[in-house]
């Protein structure tokens, strides 16, 4: 299975729940997990990730509650089988620079980590497009991604707990990356003055209310023609409705720091103005 950037994203959010493997199974996504896996993750043994054995087709996987020997076993005795790797739940894993003995691997997932620091040596994964890290509470400096030869896709934040931080982007600007997407708590720097000098950069998503309307209203302008899902004045939503009691009242985000969500009727003429400010900040 081959790992394209534009179906990393949906690769990496889709629930595997699937059966433990058996012979009959005819996934080519496994699920590895050890047999008394609870929410932690458990504590997956070298017997179970053998099971890897009886599917040498598999080119994408799954794999839960790896500590630093079993992972050191799995990158060194099936790594090289996979394409696609999503390592889910492996938070005492403290060192991952076996990764760079993996020159196949197209796109890498992982989610919630307490050990690592820094990121391992790109410079050899060859084919690697895509990355996506979650909930790291260590991990703050970017610092090597610009050595990734094929990277295109990076993504970086919280699925579940706000608190990641990174320093900066700034290791992203003499690279050829196509999409970054941040979704934790802050950049340290605040800096996207360099973002357009990115001439391969497609996509930049970040949370609604991590810059203010006058930066993201002046990246718009100086980038026209790159996407991003808070790049624009506001993004519609559904507010939650007393008389239905469900969430089916018109509402607008507005993009920018501290700015509020707002119900539309009532706010037409807030909702103008802003809309007219940021229109008013890019074209100039």
């Amino acid at each position: 299975m081959n790992v394209h950037v534009p179906d990393f994203d949906d690769l990496v959010k889709q629930e595997w729940d699937y059966p433990v493997i058996d012979k009959d199974s005819r996934f080519t996504q496994l699920d590895i997990k050890a047999a008394d896996a609870d929410v932690s993750g458990g504590k997956i043994n070298m017997e179970e990730i053998d099971r890897i054995a009886d599917y040498p087709d598999a080119k994408s996987v799954s794999i839960f509650g790896l500590r630093q020997d079993t992972f050191e076993y799995f990158v060194k005795t099936y790594g090289r089988q996979f394409r696609y790797i999503r390592f889910f739940k492996n938070k005492a894993v403290e060192d991952w620079s076996l990764l760079e003995t993996l020159p196949e691997l197209e796109g890498l997932y992982w989610f919630h980590n307490q050990k690592i620091t820094k990121l391992w040596d790109m410079s050899k994964n060859y084919a690697l497009k895509a990355v996506e890290l979650s909930d790291f509470t260590k991990l703050h400096d970017l610092s090597g991604i610009e050595k990734a030869p094929a990277l295109e896709w990076f993504g970086f934040g919280d699925a579940v707990w706000s608190t990641s931080e990174i320093e900066s982007l700034r290791p992203f600007i003499n690279t050829n990356i196509r999409r970054i997407s941040f979704t934790g708590k802050t950049i340290r720097d605040m800096d996207i003055s360099f973002i357009p000098q990115m001439k391969s950069l497609e996509v930049f998503d970040f949370p609604t209310n991590l810059f203010t309307m006058e930066e993201v209203a002046q990246l718009v302008g100086r980038c026209p023609n790159l996407e991003g899902y808070s790049l624009r004045p506001y993004i519609e939503t559904q507010l939650f409705n007393e008389e239905t009691r469900k969430a089916d009242k018109p509402g607008v985000l507005l993009v920018g720091k501290r700015k509020p969500v707002l119900a539309v009727e009532g706010n037409e003429k807030r909702i103008a103005d802003h809309v007219a400010k940021f229109n008013k900040i890019a074209e100039q």
